[in-house]
């Protein structure tokens, strides 16, 4: 089979969409893998994103790195970048093989020890938090076109914001910042 490596952002999105959609993956994994892409990709003009299979993806990941560095830490540039490397990888997997695609995700592989010890094969919940990256989780929003994320900012102290439009733009993504910042007691 001949498999090329043209496709645009929209069709990685279009993608991760659906994957989420139709049960593949998990939509928060989903969801997490496109906000990525949306924003690595975004350091990117209009034309350039037509065709991110042709692209150098370290570079571009070098280039969101300078330009959002002061927006985001250290360990989110690094969750962001695995992300975007990830999403592409899951996607060129579905291009070559659609019939056979299927995601190994780390509730999964819980999932799976978790039965190999469990009597009875009774399947326990395993759920991680992380100190450093972001959740994306998936709830009924109560508007249509958002999610919900979970940020853990100190032992102890999360942040949950709702109603987060799903094609949030790097602009509204610093006018919040702004507002959040503001709330801060020193």
């Amino acid at each position: 089979m001949d498999i090329t490596n043209n496709y645009s952002l929209d069709d990685l999105l279009d993608f991760l969409d659906h994957t989420g959609k139709k049960g593949l993956m998990p939509i928060a994994t989903s969801r997490a893998l496109a906000v990525a892409a949306r924003n690595v990709f975004g350091v990117l003009d209009a034309e350039e994103q037509k065709d991110i299979g042709q692209i150098d993806l370290k570079a571009v990941i070098r280039r969101f790195n300078n330009k959002r560095a002061k927006d985001f830490t250290p360990g989110s540039l690094k969750v962001y970048a695995s992300r975007v490397q990830r999403a592409i990888e899951l996607y060129e997997q579905w291009k070559e093989n659609p019939a056979d695609f299927s995601v190994k995700t780390r509730a999964t592989a819980a999932r799976n020890r978790s039965n190999k010890v469990a009597p009875n094969n009774v399947e326990t919940d395993v759920t991680s938090t992380s100190s450093v990256t972001p959740s994306v989780t998936q709830t009924t929003p109560s508007r249509p076109g958002t999610y919900e994320s979970s940020f853990p900012v100190g032992a102890g102290r999360v942040i949950t914001l709702s109603n987060i439009p799903e094609d949030l733009t790097s602009a509204e993504a610093e006018k919040l910042a702004q507002f959040v910042r503001m709330l801060a007691v020193e």
